[in-house]
């Protein structure tokens, strides 16, 4: 073969291979550049790791949730952030967890009112545990670099933390629901259950405490001032007369103002009206047997109606927290004296 007759197509190609080589190395180069955009961290943080978890419960006033915790990557004392479509929806405090993958979590910011309000029962959400700056700087113009030597407030650092208001309103964790900080005690409704002595009469007709059962609920009508209603029943065996029994229904309505006093606990003077019910049917009665005289059928009827009162009441009602939402209770009047436990909600 003449090598002069495709000399000339042989230096053609190798132009062409000198001329595209340096486009596909810069192609190259190029795609390289591309994907380490795309895993450059933000404010040279690694994206973290987000766990999906399902609402299983929201209170009524949706400041306290009830998560899933399935894959166990949250405890009590931690802070965390839940996301939906990758976005910062809220932050929270972790206040309870249980054997059963449960947690209870308390609002203590929202990020974005959109995607909060469409935060429901059976709801999937993103968890994000601690630090949620890598969201946050995502969305806002890069600062300074703070947070190198930051503290790490991912955990409480004492329980004492749990009921320090102030350690969820720094700048970090600041709520942003309207509430009213007069408030002592935030919620609206307290619902208790005691066990008390409440006076009254004795066969011989002197003064004796009887125990009693009882239950109130109270509501926050504003800011510390409370409405309480409660109801409490006891039974008081051989009176009127051996063998006959008197059932005591206790009927209360108070109002009581709040007052802050050390040691997470609450003081709440009262005024109310007290209504104790009697009644025993086999008082007044006639067995038939001539056992008892006439005189001593009317004296039971009177003896039971000495059990009756209407009267106003005062007294002092003292309330400790021992952990989030519940407190123990103790009640010191001229209705009665009661101990006993109270949930918040």
């Amino acid at each position: 073969m003449d090598f002069k007759a495709w000399r000339l197509p042989v230096f053609y190609c190798l132009l062409l291979i000198l001329i595209t080589s340096p486009a596909r190395a810069q192609n190259v180069l190029d795609d390289i550049e591309e994907e380490d955009r795309l895993d450059t961290p933000v404010n040279g943080e690694q994206a973290p790791n987000l766990v999906s978890e399902t609402i299983k419960t929201i209170s009524p006033s949706k400041k306290i949730f009830i998560l899933t915790n399935e894959n166990q990557s949250f405890t009590k004392g931690d802070f965390i952030s839940l996301l939906l479509a990758n976005k910062l929806v809220c932050r929270a405090l972790v206040a309870k967890t249980t054997p059963e993958k449960l947690s209870g979590i308390k609002i203590v910011k929202i990020y974005n009112l959109v995607l909060w309000k469409q935060l429901a029962l059976g709801k999937e959400v993103l968890v994000l545990k601690g630090d949620d700056s890598y969201y946050t700087n995502k969305e806002k113009a890069p600062e300074n670099d703070k947070t190198k030597n930051k503290k790490d407030e991912s955990k409480l650092q004492s329980d004492e933390d749990l009921f320090n208001s102030t350690s969820l309103s720094g700048n970090e964790d600041d709520q942003s629901f309207d509430e009213n900080s007069k408030r002592l005690i935030k919620p609206d409704n307290l619902l208790s259950v005691n066990v008390g002595l409440i006076q009254g009469k004795d066969v011989d007709g002197s003064k004796k405490n009887y125990t009693q059962i009882n239950g109130a609920w109270a509501y926050q009508l504003t800011d510390n001032i409370w409405a309480e209603a409660g109801v409490g029943t006891n039974t008081v065996r051989d009176y009127p007369f051996t063998g006959l029994d008197t059932r005591l229904i206790n009927i209360e309505v108070k109002a009581k103002y709040t007052f802050g006093a050390p040691f997470y606990s609450y003081i709440q003077p009262y005024v109310g009206y007290q209504t104790i019910l009697a009644s025993s049917p086999g008082a007044g009665t006639d067995p038939g047997d001539g056992s008892r005289s006439p005189e001593q059928l009317a004296q039971e009827l009177q003896m039971v109606q000495d059990q009756k009162k209407s009267t106003v009441i005062f007294g002092v009602t003292i309330l400790k927290r021992i952990v989030p939402g519940w407190f123990v209770r103790a009640d010191l009047g001229t209705d009665i004296i009661n101990g006993g436990l109270t949930i918040e909600f």
